[in-house]
């Protein structure tokens, strides 16, 4: 079975000159789109909240985070970032950044996710996604994919 190189959607699936590995790179991708169509440029951030915390996730092998003021937008992570900005709301209208929480054993779940089909890899699973952000414990299933017995 062919295993994928490590789940990086930004710098893969986003048609970009340079790869994307920072969110100064995916602002820049999003306002050459913009400006070709007319509308405004993204807002960019103005400071950071080390108190709001947004979640790393996989959905359909893409690592994502949903926004933690609640607007609803999910964004793409960039390897490696450390904190999440949401151009949808601006950070819930004050213009900051949140910390960014990636999951424990990160290689173990990436090499579990990676061994499914792309429309497989999902983590953690729907009812789990709540109890992530609460710090609460995390089904079987999902705790398993991180390599910890269960």
């Amino acid at each position: 079975m062919t295993v994928r190189a490590p789940l990086r959607f930004a710098a893969q699936a986003l048609p970009s000159p340079a790869p994307i590995t920072r969110w100064e790179h995916f602002w820049d991708f999003l306002d050459s789109n913009r400006a070709a169509y007319g509308k405004p440029l993204v807002p960019r951030p103005t400071g950071h909240n080390p108190t709001m915390r947004a979640y790393a996730r996989v959905d359909e092998g893409r690592w994502i985070a949903d926004c933690p003021w609640g607007c609803g937008a999910a964004f793409n992570l960039p390897a490696g970032a450390d904190s999440m900005w949401c151009t949808e709301c601006a950070g819930g209208g004050w213009g900051h950044t949140a910390a960014l929480m990636w999951p424990k054993s990160m290689d173990k779940l990436t090499a579990n996710l990676e061994s499914l089909p792309a429309m497989l890899q999902f983590w953690p699973c729907t009812s789990c996604r709540g109890r992530l952000a609460d710090g609460k414990r995390l089904c079987d299933t999902c705790r398993g994919m991180q390599g910890e017995a269960v």
